[in-house]
């Protein structure tokens, strides 16, 4: 009979898996490459105007009061 693996045990075959990927130099520049890319895409974005109007009104209303 087959032991079902645990989920540690698959966090653990994935942990190392993912380490030895890191370590080849075109898996990490590739990951590095999409990374860039999805950021560029995302800073392009505009930002939205619900937002804005969040950050407007808490400028307007100043600092904090300090607590005593």
């Amino acid at each position: 009979m087959i032991d079902k693996p645990k989920s540690g045990d698959a966090l653990l075959i994935n942990r190392k898996k993912r380490t030895q990927l890191a370590a080849m130099p075109e898996v990490s520049d590739l990951i590095g490459e999409r990374l860039r890319s999805f950021y560029d895409d995302v800073a392009k974005q505009p930002v939205p105007d619900r937002f804005l109007e969040l950050l407007n009104q808490l400028q307007d209303a100043g600092p904090p009061a300090k607590k005593s």
